[in-house]
């Protein structure tokens, strides 16, 4: 365990797991979370915007957001709760990345790979 300090209140805690948040703000970051999720699910709130939700749960936009990038906020099923991909800034409803993004990196890692384990076409000596 390392001593830290705690991103929403700065009170000096130890930190256990992966929380950035002491363990009473952390508590109210995960009531919050549930508040959010349970709204989501409710079949009538399906077209719900991310400004209705937070005017109807009371936890913040950057809160929210946070939890869909973290991915512990599935909204898949909830096209009104879009947000933008951090590297096109089209809507994805899927994390940070969209799918699109997401396939573009996976080809990019592929063809980096492939670069690196192919052998060179020419050896040189330095004698």
């Amino acid at each position: 365990m390392e001593a830290t300090t705690c991103q929403k209140c700065g009170r000096l805690f130890m930190k256990q797991g992966r929380s950035p948040y002491c363990p009473s703000c952390g508590e109210v970051d995960f009531q919050n979370f549930l508040k959010v999720r349970d709204f989501i699910r409710e079949p009538d709130n399906r077209e719900t915007t991310i400004g209705a939700l937070v005017e109807a749960t009371g936890v913040s936009e950057l809160d929210i957001t946070r939890y869909i990038h973290e991915g512990r906020l599935i909204i898949k099923d909830n096209p009104g709760l879009a947000i933008s991909c951090v590297r096109c800034g089209e809507p994805t409803n899927a994390g940070k990345v969209c799918t699109s993004c997401q396939t573009d990196m996976q080809q990019e890692l592929h063809s980096l790979q492939q670069s690196i384990t192919k052998p060179s076409a020419r050896a040189y000596r330095l004698d």
